[in-house]
């Protein structure tokens, strides 16, 4: 295969479109999560909103089954993401080659931490061009992310044809405090 053919992308034909139920949901699902954290930020004039978000609120209500998707990865990614980045900017200075170990240093730890959530990953770049204060951890950041896995978890079993009865279990499930197995055993039943 030639650089051309590879850069292109899959050799394969595109997946078929996404069912219209997908689409519907995704829609509301982002903009009911979008709306939320919008209107408390306006609301209380106070900032719960990061640009990474974006990303984590398609992932969680166009691609919910996604390991990136789990709730587990959204908060401890982001948490793990600003973390990192804040830790070079401070620690090491706001330089060209601080952010870019931030970003490398945030990608390996969730690789081994295996709680990869890849729109947590512009977080230390963000940092390093509005250089926050490390209140930043908590809000935007754990705060935004909470809510947005929230919001995501509740919905998304409103939306599911299941219905309510599965978000403890879902939760407990995406926390990584219920094995596959135990999920499953109780799903069946």
């Amino acid at each position: 295969h030639n650089i051309l053919t590879k850069f292109r992308g899959q050799a394969e034909d595109l997946p078929p479109p996404p069912k219209l139920k997908i689409v519907v949901v995704s829609f509301f699902g982002a903009f009911l999560a979008g709306s939320t954290l919008g209107l408390l930020a306006f609301s209380l004039e106070y900032s719960i909103i990061m640009g990474s978000f974006g990303a984590s609120i398609f992932l969680v209500m166009a691609a919910p089954g996604s390991p990136f998707a789990q709730p587990r990865n959204v908060i401890i990614g982001h948490f793990l993401a600003s973390l990192i980045g804040l830790s070079c900017l401070y620690l090491i200075g706001n330089i060209w080659w601080s952010m870019a170990l931030a970003l490398a240093i945030t990608t390996v730890v969730m690789l081994i931490l295996r709680v990869s959530h890849p729109p947590a990953c512009s977080n230390p770049i963000a940092i390093f061009i509005i250089t926050p204060e490390w209140g930043f951890l908590w809000a935007p950041t754990l705060l935004g992310a909470f809510l947005v896995t929230v919001i995501a978890l509740i919905y998304i079993n409103l939306a599911s044809d299941s219905g309510i009865q599965s978000i403890g279990k879902m939760f407990l499930n995406w926390m990584g405090l219920l094995s596959k197995k135990q999920f499953k055993n109780i799903k069946s039943n």
